[in-house]
């Protein structure tokens, strides 16, 4: 399905029944990437899965692509659903969009789960950050060749470039934020500890002998962790 939001035609998929759950992607991806925890999670919820702008079958777009944009995308898909209030689970950029969402309208966000996220682009251990560094490079070289190219730049500078979330800001987020990350993920935990603290209701999870790769390599020890959290009161 899509929906003409923000300026630009969003592909969205919904699955299952129940409470609103948005689940949002990483870099490079598409929703297809989250079918583990659609398959899971659909069970309980309605699911709207997202393409998010410039990835899958949604549009880039003319605007420079940045986290705060593709946040209001999703927003504005929310209201285009007539959908109130919301879960979300964000997976890495996915996570970005989804503290970006909470900034924007803390009160429509019910309960958030980000997994393997950061709030500022220095925060990427620099060992990781060479690939996006050198994608970034030969992409602007082969821009003017080919729209594809186009999206893969936009991708890239994503992870390098973005984002910028100030701690203040953190703090304005009221709804309950569980942080997962793995024991060898690309995030540091005392970052992700950082962004715990910040906000004003956050809890941390840490995933022994996980890497960024949690929703493909600990698929079910992932899924326990946040369904316990989604079943606490949220009043």
């Amino acid at each position: 399905m899509k929906a003409y939001v923000n300026g630009i035609e969003l592909s969205y998929h919904i699955y299952g029944s129940g409470e609103p759950l948005v689940l949002l992607h990483g870099n490079g991806q598409s929703h297809g990437a989250l079918k583990r925890q659609i398959d899971f999670f659909r069970k309980r919820y309605q699911v709207i899965a997202v393409d998010s702008r410039g990835h899958g079958k949604s549009e880039l777009g003319f605007r420079p692509l940045d986290f705060q944009v593709m946040a209001l995308d999703i927003l504005c898909l929310l209201d285009f659903l007539k959908i109130d209030t919301y879960r979300v689970i964000g997976y890495s950029d996915g996570g970005i969009i989804a503290l970006e969402m909470a900034i924007y309208q803390p009160k429509r966000q019910k309960q958030m789960v980000v997994i393997g996220t950061n709030y500022d682009a220095n925060q990427i251990k620099w060992w990781a950050n060479i690939f996006s560094v050198v994608g970034y490079f030969f992409a602007s070289l082969l821009t003017p060749l080919s729209f594809f190219f186009r999206r893969i730049k936009a991708q890239m500078g994503l992870m390098i470039f973005y984002p910028h979330i100030k701690e203040e800001e953190l703090a304005n987020i009221s709804a309950p934020m569980l942080a997962i990350v793995g024991e060898y993920d690309v995030i540091s935990r005392a970052d992700t500890k950082k962004m715990v603290d910040s906000v004003q209701r956050g809890e941390m999870a840490v995933i022994h002998n996980g890497t960024h790769f949690l929703i493909r390599q600990k698929p079910r020890e992932l899924h326990d962790i946040i369904a316990s959290f989604f079943d606490k009161d949220v009043t």
